[in-house]
């Protein structure tokens, strides 16, 4: 039985900032929606149902932690991943209080962007079956 892979909704105002990381994130394995805005990430979310949401802090109109409420104020769970420029801690407690699950800082490395998706998707759907995770390396029998 053939698996889909994992869909990330990827939102951010900045597009060639979308485009570098749905590249990266296409690359290893997994399908990628988008969004400009917070507008059109909502409705993304609802016709593309991700299985995570990877989401910028600062953008015009909506920004991504009230966004997030948003959300969660629906009853949505799935989880959120911010990227931000802003490391203070009071930064980071508003994105994780708004709702997030995790958060990276600007700039960042790729890998760790990676490895922060595949924790929260192993922690948020620890039994499913569904998706393969191509992105991931298989495991040595030997």
């Amino acid at each position: 039985m053939e698996h889909k892979p994992w869909t990330l909704l990827l939102v951010d105002d900045e597009p060639q900032v979308l485009q570098l990381l749905a590249n990266r994130l296409k690359a290893q394995g997994y399908a990628i929606v988008t969004a400009l805005n917070a507008d059109l990430a909502a409705i993304q979310l609802v016709q593309a149902k991700p299985h995570l949401v990877v989401c910028d802090v600062v953008m015009p109109g909506t920004d991504g932690p009230t966004f997030c409420k948003l959300v969660r104020a629906r009853g949505d769970r799935t989880p959120f991943l911010f990227l931000t420029a802003k490391g203070q801690p009071q930064d980071i407690v508003e994105v994780l209080s708004a709702g997030g699950d995790d958060y990276l800082v600007k700039p960042f490395n790729g890998g760790e962007l990676t490895a922060r998706i595949q924790a929260i998707l192993r922690r948020i759907y620890p039994s499913q079956t569904g998706p393969d995770t191509p992105h991931l390396p298989p495991k040595n029998n030997a």
